[in-house]
C-alpha cells in the first residue's frame, strides 16, 4: 500500500468517527430535550375600574389601539362626585384619574402601556362605581407556561434557570430561561407547568405574534450529567448561532 492511500485511508476513518461522533451527540442531545404538550403567552393586564358610578360622557379608546401612560380613556360624569365635592370631601387626583371639580366628571387615563382588550364602556351607558371600565394588556414583561408530561426521572433533571427554545406563530424561536416548574395530577396523569421568562420575547417586533394568549411550543433543556454533556451543549449553542 502506498503513502498516499495509506493517508486516504486515515483521513476517511477521521472523517468517519467524527461524522459518528456527531451523530451520537445528536441523539444525546435529543434524548436532553423534551417538547411541551401545550404553551401559550401570558401578557400583563390592568384593569381600569370606575371609582364612582356615573355616565359615560366621552371616550377615547377603541378594541385593538395602542395606549400609552397619560393617554386618556374615559370621561364620566357622576352626580355621586359631585354630591362629595357639594360637601365638602377632600378628593385628590391621581395619575390615572383627574378630579375636574368644576364640572363634577372624572378623567381616567393610563397608567401602564399595552394594548386596549376589552371594553366593557360606551359613551352614553351608565356604570356603577367598582365596575370595569377597559382590560389595557402589557406589550412587555411576558412569559410563557407550558405543559409536559415527564417521567420521574425527567423531572429531575428540570433546573431553574435551564434554557428553553420556544417556536412563535411565525415559526421564529427565541430562547428563554425556566422560572418555575409545578407539579399537578390531571387525570392520574403528572403534568409539569413551567413557567419560562424571556428578553427576547419581550421586543417590540414580536407585538403582533406574541400577544396574550398565543399558543407556541417550548422546548426545554433537561440537565445532563453524562459525558457528553460539554459536546452536547457546544452543538446546541452552535445550532442557535447559525439560526438553525
Amino acid at each position: 500500500m502506498t503513502w498516499s492511500n495509506r493517508f486516504r485511508l486515515v483521513i476517511g476513518r477521521l472523517i468517519s468517527l467524527a461524522v459518528i461522533f456527531g451523530l451520537v451527540v445528536v441523539f444525546n442531545q435529543r434524548q436532553h430535550t423534551i417538547a411541551s404538550t401545550s404553551a401559550t403567552i401570558i401578557a400583563p393586564k390592568a384593569v381600569v375600574a370606575s371609582n364612582y358610578g356615573g355616565t359615560i360622557v366621552t371616550s377615547y379608546v377603541k378594541v385593538g389601539q395602542a395606549v400609552s401612560v397619560g393617554d386618556p380613556l374615559f370621561r364620566v360624569s357622576s352626580i355621586a362626585l359631585q354630591q362629595d365635592l357639594a360637601r365638602g370631601v377632600a378628593l385628590a387626583s391621581s395619575s390615572g384619574l383627574l378630579i375636574e371639580a368644576d364640572s363634577g366628571t372624572l378623567l381616567y387615563r393610563v397608567t401602564t402601556p399595552g394594548t386596549i382588550t376589552e371594553l366593557h364602556a360606551a359613551e352614553g351607558s351608565y356604570l356603577t362605581a367598582g365596575e370595569p371600565l377597559a382590560v389595557i394588556t402589557g406589550g412587555t414583561d411576558r412569559i410563557v407556561e407550558a405543559q409536559f408530561v415527564l417521567t420521574p426521572i425527567q423531572y429531575g433533571l428540570i433546573e431553574r434557570g435551564a434554557a428553553v427554545t420556544l417556536r412563535l406563530p411565525n415559526d421564529s424561536s427565541v430562547t428563554g430561561q425556566v422560572a418555575t416548574a409545578l407539579v399537578t395530577t390531571v387525570n392520574t396523569t403528572a403534568v409539569v407547568t413551567v413557567r419560562v421568562t424571556s428578553e427576547e420575547l419581550n421586543t417590540g417586533d414580536l407585538n403582533l405574534v406574541a400577544a396574550d394568549g398565543a399558543p407556541v411550543q417550548a422546548v426545554v433543556q433537561l440537565r445532563d450529567e453524562g459525558l457528553l454533556a460539554g459536546p452536547s451543549d457546544a452543538l446546541k449553542a452552535l445550532i442557535h448561532k447559525i439560526g438553525l
